[in-house]
Order: C-alpha cells, then structure tokens, then sequence
C-alpha cells in the first residue's frame, strides 16, 4: 500500500510536470522570437492552478498515509518550483521584449517628428514619452502574475527612467545622426535644374592710354558692369627706345581702345 502511494506521487507528478514543460515551451518559443504571449498572466496563472489541483487530485488517497504525506508534499513543492520559475523567467524576458519594441517605437515616433533643424520640441517630446509609457504599461497589464507577486509596478517605475533617458540621448542616436546625413546629402546633392535656352551679349572694352615718358607710371583701373567691362590701363613709355622697337621704330598712339564682343550662348 505504501509502495504504491510512493509511485502515485512520482507519477503524479511525472504526468504534471510533463504537461506544465509542454505549455511552457510553447510560450518559450514566442518569447525567444522577441514576441509576447496573448494574455500570458492570465495563462500562467491557469497553468500553475491546473498543475498543482492535477498533482493533488491524482494523491489525495496518499495524504492520508503518515510514511507517504511527507514525500507527497515534497513532490507537491517540487512542481510548485518548478512551474514558478519557469513562469518568472519568461515574464522576465517578455518584459525586456515590451522594452525594445517600445522604446523601437519611441525611435520611430521620434525619429518621424524630428524637424529640418533638427531642433528637439518639448511638447512633441512630452508626446511621445505618454505615447511610450501607454504602450508599456498596456502591455504590462497582460503579463504580470498578481499571485506570485509579478507585478508591474516596479517594470513600469524602470521603464519610465528609460523613456526620458532614450528621448534625452536620441539627437546623438544613429538614427538621427543617420537622418541629418541623409537631409544634407539631398541638400547638397540636388541637381541644378537646367536653364532656359538664352543667347547673352556682352562687351569688353581695353583702352591703353601711352603718353610721353620713359614708362616711370603704370597703371591699370577696371569696371565690370553685369556682362560688360570696361579696363583703362596707363604707362607713359611712350620715348621708351624698346616700345619703339616693338612698334617698327613708330612711337605708340596715344590712345588705343580694343573693343570685344561676347556671346554667351545656353543649349
């Protein structure tokens, strides 16, 4: 009789250990995808309730038994352990999920508002962080698990702290940096849009003024009037033996004004 109450405890509570590794694998796989599982608190709880009734159903004949009770009650806590860490593991990686995909909204909402000057507005700011800590704590009121004091609380306090660091840090963040490269390639990219086609004319006028002298002075003066110019040099090497020479033994005219004609042609 009480060999066979040893044995209904160990398969009891093989057969609900089972079980409860079956759920909880099912929930690791979502979690390990970054995902939060539907109404998880409420699961959890469900699963911890149907795991130890099980175990207690299948050795109620046993707790009767004074040699068996305390093996029973073991094997009992040993389930209770094992379903309860399970649990607060994957609550715990499915807070530090509804983190990132949080916070990866705030970026986006973030990065969606920012202005040319790149210039951080309070109140959108203000905006967003609301925006952030909804979302968290909306998430948050599917996970916790009231029954083993998993709350959400304290995940809330910390996520608020991360928020207003994330918001304070996001000018400085790659995304930003990586949008004010982008809005200055563009600037400073731009093709130049072709012109019309136009003919422009234009009139450059060189006068030389050479009056008597060995070339003592020199000078030039210019003026430049949109497509038209006007240069006035002066030198008086006129007597100059060398300029005399240049000029096929002729002394150099007085004044001697070359005019130029432009033509700016646009296709």
């Amino acid at each position: 009789m009480v060999a066979q109450a040893f044995l209904t405890c160990r398969q009891a509570y093989a057969k609900q250990a089972k079980t409860a590794r079956a759920k909880i694998a099912a929930f690791k796989a979502r979690v390990s995808r970054g995902l939060l599982c539907d109404g998880f608190g409420d699961q959890a709880e469900s699963l911890l309730s149907k795991a130890l009734d099980g175990f207690d159903g299948e050795t109620l004949a046993c707790a009767g038994l004074t040699l068996v009770s305390k093996y029973r009650l073991e094997m009992r806590m040993q389930l209770q352990a094992l379903v309860e860490t399970s649990l607060e593991e994957l609550y715990d990686s499915q807070i530090v999920n509804l983190e990132k995909s949080t916070l990866k909204k705030l970026s986006r909402q973030l990065l969606s508002q920012q202005t040319e000057s790149f210039e951080s507005n309070v109140d959108s700011d203000a905006a967003a962080a609301r925006n952030a800590a909804a979302t968290f704590e909306s998430g948050m009121d599917t996970l916790q698990i009231p029954s083993l004091g998993l709350t959400k609380d304290k995940a809330i306090r910390e996520m608020a702290a991360k928020i207003t660091d994330a918001i304070n840090k996001f000018p400085d963040s790659p995304e930003s940096q990586l949008k004010r490269m982008n809005v200055v390639k563009q600037t400073t990219g731009k093709e130049k849009k072709p012109s019309a086609r136009a003919v422009d004319l234009g009139i450059d006028v060189v006068a030389m003024i050479r009056p008597d002298g060995f070339g003592s002075l020199q000078g030039f003066a210019g003026y430049q009037l949109g497509g038209n110019s006007i240069t006035v040099g002066v030198a008086n090497d006129a007597d100059d033996p060398q300029v005399i020479a240049q000029m096929g033994g002729v002394r150099p005219p007085l004044i001697r004004i070359q005019p130029k004609l432009k033509v700016d042609v646009e296709l």
